[in-house]
């Protein structure tokens, strides 16, 4: 008799239960998931299990992620929403949509860059890997605010001290002075077009520095923000401070629109979070964005066909590509992003190799046409087994390729010398095999008169 009295007030509890959550998503109420074990689970970068930090940090109760680590929610997958909360660190990290350690979505902060346009990084996660050469502004990066706080002034006569290079003992003692401990290891940098900071490789400790009227100012970017972001079908909106007006827009997220988990991370230094929410929403009258997408011009090579890794010879890599291309039919037929990208990490997990990607180009003539390509990593183009461009990056991208090595179809150009009729035009590609980020190319012809791509 205990036992179905117990057996019935259980299933009452599970009622109510799931009487709750559905209440919650029928009136979009936002649920809080409070930093504890039953909620959330820790893992190291190895993917061990670890224990879950919570520190009281700048006024708030947080949880603390050291570099490398995740903090997933338990047992528990989201399609359309609305996220919440506060984060503190250097770049801070949320995945959604997850559908295992591998393959998500992914948003991450770049807390130095604010007021920049690369300030927010969206990036698709496949196989594990992080192409953010490949997805980059202005459709997949975003500018953003982010406050800063104020933790050294020296005087402006200093200034002739902060010149890049290895930090000056005068300038270490001057913010020592004022609170601020780095060691004689640090050294100052002043990037084009990037924030000027002072950083200490002993301690990993940087500041950012800035001229002002009342002296040289030091600033710590590790401050609280607060971000909020609506996930809805393949749209995300980003917002940072404002909670009112959206920062940033994206229309094209590149994973299958389907529920999954939700993960916060931590990639470099330490990353605070607090305050965390989430609001299910349960709306069916969002289309599908094809009709609003916007279609890249016909010239894009956006169908290609993609054989398998292969472990690339420096020497003989032509013949090797020949070889491949006499066993054309096993290859497989790939295509492009909407925007023309294609992205071999949606295909394949291993860096370290090469693979070929071949396409078709029919001529009414001989005749000759300018081919614009991008790449990450390492490319050779062969037209009709000739070679035409042999470059790499080797993470120090060339000076004519975009910033940090970012991947636009303008960066590069070769001449194609098309016979009339086939013409077989083949990318050797290499993966990023040191960073094991980016893996991928875009390519269009600069005019299509008398041409067709097959």
């Amino acid at each position: 008799m205990k036992i179905n009295i117990y057996n019935f007030l259980m299933c009452i509890i599970c009622i109510s239960l799931a009487s709750c959550q559905e209440q919650i998503k029928e009136n979009n109420l936002a649920l809080e998931y409070a930093f504890n074990d039953s909620y959330w689970r820790i893992e190291s970068p190895d993917g061990s299990a670890d224990s879950l930090k919570i520190v009281d940090h700048q006024g708030r109760q947080s949880l603390l992620l050291n570099p490398g680590q995740k903090a997933i929610l338990k047992d528990i997958a989201f399609k359309n929403f609305v996220v919440e909360f506060h984060c503190n660190g250097q770049v801070p990290g949320f995945g959604f949509r997850v559908q295992d350690p591998k393959n998500y979505e992914y948003l991450y902060l770049r807390m130095m860059m604010s007021g920049n346009r690369d300030a927010l990084q969206y990036v698709p996660i496949h196989n594990g890997n992080l192409p953010w050469q490949l997805y980059n502004y202005p459709q997949y990066e975003g500018n953003a605010i982010y406050p800063r706080r104020e933790v050294a002034t020296i005087p402006l006569s200093m200034k002739d001290q902060l010149v890049s290079g290895k930090a000056s003992d005068s300038l270490l003692t001057a913010i020592g002075n004022e609170g601020v401990e780095f060691s004689e290891e640090s050294f100052v940098d002043i990037p084009d077009g990037s924030p000027a900071y002072i950083y200490d490789p002993r301690s990993g400790e940087a500041l950012l520095f800035e001229a002002k009227e009342e002296g040289i100012v030091f600033l710590d970017i590790r401050t609280w923000v607060h971000v909020k972001a609506e996930v809805l079908e393949n749209k995300m909106s980003v917002y940072v401070g404002d909670m009112d007006t959206p920062t940033f827009i994206l229309d094209d997220l590149k994973h299958d629109t389907q529920a999954g988990g939700i993960s916060l991370y931590s990639n470099f230094g330490e990353v605070h979070f607090s305050d965390f929410s989430i609001t299910e929403i349960e709306r069916g009258d969002t289309q599908s964005s094809e009709k609003d997408a916007k279609r890249i011009a016909p010239s894009y090579i956006t169908k290609w066909h993609l054989s398998e890794m292969f472990v690339k010879d420096a020497v003989n890599f032509v013949q090797q590509a020949d070889s491949l291309l006499k066993h054309r039919d096993k290859f497989k037929e790939i295509n492009a992003d909407k925007d023309g990208l294609v992205n071999i990490s949606r295909f394949y997990d291993d860096m370290d190799k090469t693979i070929l990607l071949t396409s078709k180009i029919v001529s009414d003539s001989e005749k000759e046409v300018t081919l614009n390509f991008d790449y990450a990593d390492h490319l050779v183009i062969l037209l009709n087994s000739e070679t035409l461009f042999d470059g790499g990056m080797n993470f120090r991208p060339p000076p004519n390729k975009g910033a940090e090595g970012r991947v636009f179809v303008e960066d590069e150009r070769t001449k194609l010398k098309l016979q009339k009729g086939t013409n077989w035009l083949v990318f050797v590609l290499s993966g990023d095999n040191r960073q094991k980020y980016n893996w991928g190319c875009i390519a269009k012809l600069e005019d299509l008169d008398g041409i067709s791509l097959e």
